[in-house]
């Protein structure tokens, strides 16, 4: 047999003659090939790392903010309330304060004194105290922590009261025509006496408070022009009634009352009254007047108290004394 040969016969597990190597041995691990990472990889991996490190540093800077925000060096430690007269400071001051801590955990201190909520400190006010008219919040410099509520009261006008059947509670209104307070929480003393005209209320109850509610609040300036009119003209109004939605009276302090509509000249009544008053047929009978009624134009309606309704217009006298 030649030297060359290798017998496949022979056990694996023997080793081959001296200078022969096995065929079939085990094989050395491979080394995986090092091939360069892509670049479309290796820029998703800088976006990821950039994109971390810019939450890190955002989470930061609105932690650092929120830190700030609460020092006391930045947050209100006073409030002073002024122009207050008929109500109690201590009120407007606790109300305020209540705005600012609400109770609530805030990222940003409610309190801080760049970011206090100036506007709802100044609408809690209006809205919690009927009397006041406007409120406005402030501080005296840049870095002031203390907060200034600044207070405008409502100043009484007139009265309204309800109907004579129901209860004779009064409240106090201002010359825009805002219920804000009783009879009974001012000593002012008011020229007219208003009553009815309540928006969406035919019949008020009396246990129902009209504060915060506005008296004939679209027809109240002619209104006004008419009194004032006619106490120029030489009557004393005591105020209005209203009646529905049109038609309104007006007690004079001379013992009787007019009946008018909105929507008429306040000149013109005047001098629609004082004509039909110096008329031949009504002239020195002012005491005996229970009402005139001036609604419907050149034609007007009288009565005495010891007559029954009667009418001026058509012809003659009666009628060049209501034009």
């Amino acid at each position: 047999m030649a030297q060359g040969l290798i017998d496949l016969r022979q056990r694996s597990g023997k080793k081959p003659p001296a200078g022969q190597q096995r065929l079939f041995g085990p094989r050395a691990p491979r080394e995986p090939d090092k091939r360069p990472m892509p670049l479309r990889v290796r820029r998703r991996r800088v976006r990821v790392l950039i994109a971390l490190a810019a939450l890190i540093l955002i989470g930061s800077v609105a932690y650092g903010v929120s830190y700030l925000s609460y020092l006391p060096q930045y947050n209100i430690a006073e409030i002073h309330v002024e122009g207050a007269q008929e109500i109690a400071v201590e009120p407007v001051k606790m109300l305020a304060q209540a705005t600012l801590a609400d109770g609530a955990y805030h990222f940003i201190s409610r309190s801080n004194i760049f970011l206090y909520p100036r506007a709802a400190i100044e609408d809690a006010v209006k809205n919690a105290f009927p009397r006041i008219r406007s409120a406005h919040v402030s501080r005296a410099s840049l870095l002031a922590t203390a907060l200034t509520v600044k207070v405008e009261e409502r100043q009484p006008f007139a009265l309204w009261c309800p109907p004579a059947q129901e209860a004779a509670e009064c409240y106090v209104m201002d010359e825009d025509g805002f219920i804000f307070a009783t009879r009974a929480s001012t000593s002012e003393r008011t020229q007219y006496v208003f009553s009815g005209g309540l928006p969406a209320q035919a019949g008020l109850a009396s246990s129902s408070s009209p504060i915060g509610q506005w008296f004939a609040r679209a027809h109240l300036p002619g209104l006004i022009a008419l009194l004032h009119s006619l106490g120029q003209t030489g009557f004393e109004p005591a105020g209005a009634s209203i009646e529905g939605r049109q038609d309104f009276f007006i007690p004079l302090r001379d013992g009787f009352y007019i009946k008018a509509s909105f929507g008429q000249e306040a000149t013109t009544l005047s001098k629609n009254l004082e004509l039909v008053l110096s008329s031949d047929t009504l002239k020195g009978k002012q005491g005996e007047l229970e009402y005139v009624d001036l609604r419907f134009g050149n034609r007007v309606y009288y009565k005495l108290f010891s007559e029954g309704e009667s009418a001026f217009g058509g012809k003659g006298q009666a009628e060049s004394a209501a034009e």
